[in-house]
């Protein structure tokens, strides 16, 4: 029985849906660097400078990465609300669309199953979905490096105007995360370089792609006045290449993937083989794109003193496709069927248990927050002016899950927190700190402030006298 593209692709976006979107919808979730991208999004929203966008973590203009996410994000807000679930849209977006383009790239290169097992292989990777429900940057970078190699791929296969979406793909994965969006040009000048087809390197149209690539982004730092490319330039290439801050080996991701992806490297490394064997045989060359996307990665990495695993997350679309090619030799056409079926009833099982019997999905990271922002909202809204304090907490999440809050002043050491409270302050004070530490403050300084609300370990204190100035938080 011959399955069609279509139920493929609905059983891999059904999978996907529930892993995601199905877990995202609760409330809380995201990490500490999703809420810092989250706050400027709010930011920019609120303000409605989308250039020299303002960070108010950091008191000062956002440089950490080119904008793309964040005004997405911020589009997102203005018409759907403000809420973990919406900041976290683009990655759940562009997770469902990556699975289907990696489907079509395993067709394109071997066969429908290599495709499904490609993008099964993805779902099934360590961080994919977790980071897929986050407001980051690694899913859409991810995506938009697919689609700037296959676009190359068709260009090779097909018509050379793909060179134009090739160099389209490459400027909006730069223009999601830096450095990381650079890949697609390393991998095809490389992949150029091995297989000699020189005449590549001075096509029109390629080198219109490469143009494409870099003018808009060019553009872009003029138009901000370079305000954010300075920041940009030392945090995401000096910062990640020599910081003395950072002293990672580097061998630091040989074992990270042999820790992490140990169940999937195996397949990897077949479908490597099965390629360089289709080369030598058929003179067929994009495995050889494929091994090249898989190593380039982790090995450009491996030079910055700054490591971290999901840096180099772009780099398993490219294994999770020669995972694919591996499985669909391994595989015989009944088992493969019965895979399909199989996960087709795991499917059903799944959702109708989310359906019928709702479970206690809420995240617990920063699950203070979560609970006594919305209630700690509808008093602050009463006061004209205020003053709030956080005390060992995180500074993004407090600002992004309380809609009132515009900025903080954080605390890490008791002496400076007593400091701050022993001076007099002409606006009403709020303090967010844990019951212990609240019992560590002086007793001198702790007269002048009350509970006004708690949840669990965590207080919000107020020198606010008036007895009619009351929160509670709902059971």
């Amino acid at each position: 029985m011959k399955i069609k593209d279509s139920q493929y692709i609905s059983l891999l976006l059904w999978m996907a849906g529930l892993l995601t979107l199905a877990v995202a919808r609760a409330p809380g979730g995201l990490d500490v660097d999703a809420c810092n991208y989250a706050v400027v999004a709010k930011e920019v929203l609120r303000s409605n400078h989308w250039l020299k966008m303002f960070d108010p973590v950091y008191q000062g203009v956002f440089y950490y990465h080119f904008p793309l996410t964040i005004w997405v994000t911020a589009l997102f807000f203005k018409f759907f609300g403000v809420s973990a679930f919406i900041a976290s849209l683009f990655s759940m977006l562009c997770n469902l669309v990556l699975v289907a383009v990696l489907f079509y790239f395993g067709k394109l290169i071997k066969n429908q199953w290599a495709g499904f097992f490609a993008a099964l292989c993805l779902l099934l990777t360590n961080h994919v979905v977790r980071l897929a429900m986050q407001c980051r940057m690694d899913i859409p970078v991810s995506l938009f490096i697919t689609l700037a190699i296959l676009s190359f791929l068709l260009a090779e296969k097909r018509s050379r105007l793909y060179y134009l979406l090739f160099g389209l793909f490459t400027f909006l994965a730069i223009f999601t995360k830096d450095v990381t969006g650079l890949a697609p040009l390393g991998i095809i000048f490389i992949y150029l370089v091995l297989t000699r087809k020189w005449k590549e390197f001075f096509h029109p149209l390629f080198i219109s792609g490469v143009l494409i690539a870099f003018f808009p982004l060019i553009f872009w730092i003029w138009l901000d006045e370079n305000t954010l490319f300075k920041g940009w330039w030392y945090w995401n290439f000096l910062h990640l290449l020599s910081s003395s801050a950072f002293t990672i080996p580097w061998h630091y991701y040989i074992v990270t993937l042999l820790k992490k992806y140990f169940y999937f490297l195996p397949f990897v490394i077949y479908g490597g083989i099965l390629g360089f064997k289709e080369m030598r045989k058929n003179k067929n060359f994009d495995s050889l794109l494929l091994i090249i996307w898989a190593i380039f990665l982790p090995f450009v990495f491996s030079f910055g003193r700054q490591k971290l695993h999901y840096f180099v997350l772009s780099m398993y679309p490219a294994t999770s496709l020669l995972a694919g090619i591996a499985f669909d030799k391994l595989f015989n056409d009944a088992l493969k069927q019965r895979i399909v079926v199989g996960l087709k009833y795991i499917l059903i099982i799944v959702t109708i248990v989310f359906l019928f019997f709702p479970l206690n999905l809420q995240s617990k990271r920063f699950e203070e927050a979560v609970k006594i922002f919305p209630v700690l909202d509808q008093s602050l809204k009463e006061l004209p002016e205020y003053e709030f304090i956080v005390y060992k907490y995180d500074t993004a999440a407090v600002l992004f899950y309380s809609q009132e809050l515009k900025q903080v002043k954080p605390f890490n050491e008791l002496t400076m927190l007593e400091k701050e409270l022993i001076l007099s302050s002409l606006k009403p004070r709020f303090i967010f700190i844990t019951d212990s530490d609240f019992k560590q403050l002086n007793p001198q300084v702790a007269k002048n402030f009350r509970v006004f609300l708690k949840y669990k370990n965590r207080l919000v204190l107020t020198d606010i006298k008036d007895p009619l100035f009351i929160a509670t938080l709902p059971k």
